[in-house]
């Protein structure tokens, strides 16, 4: 059997990178990863492998960030001053345009209601396979890909 310390060494990147996707911010997404291994060290005994041990952790991160953001009453993107818009290899304007872009797209999917919104990050920024999360969900995969589609469409809605 593994222990917690093969555990971390094993998932503290992608689950960090996962993190990172949805604050943007190192520091904070360090301060997560810490809570994230810090929860899972205190309920390991819950883990029931209904899922991976990487899909247990990024939902375990998740809710930390959802909570830290309630905290912090703070859905919105990153702070201004933290973004850095002088990038050297593209013009200042495509830079912005980039960053409001992506502005954008974070917003729409803070908008979608659950589970749509929860399915969404945890495939696109988690990396987690569908049929991962409709097992974490005790649903079918074919839900957990529907529960996908329609959130992606509505989040292009959006743009069109």
């Amino acid at each position: 059997m593994a222990t917690f310390q093969d555990i971390y060494q094993e998932y503290g990147k992608p689950v960090y990178r996962f993190l990172f996707s949805l604050t943007g911010n190192a520091d904070w997404a360090e301060e997560l990863l810490q809570e994230t291994f810090y929860q899972a060290f205190l309920h390991i005994d819950r883990f029931e492998g209904r899922s991976s041990v990487y899909t247990w952790l990024c939902q375990i991160g998740k809710n930390a960030w959802l909570k830290e953001c309630r905290r912090r009453r703070r859905l919105d993107d990153r702070d201004w001053q933290e973004i850095d818009l002088m990038d050297d290899k593209a013009p200042l304007e495509d830079t912005v345009i980039r960053r409001e872009e992506y502005v954008r797209v974070r917003q729409a999917v803070f908008r979608l209601e659950e589970p749509y919104r929860e399915v969404f990050i945890m495939h696109v920024f988690g990396g987690i396979s569908l049929k991962e999360i409709a097992a974490q969900h005790g649903k079918s995969e074919s839900w957990a890909r529907v529960t996908y589609l329609r959130a992606r469409k509505r989040i292009t809605e959006e743009f069109l």
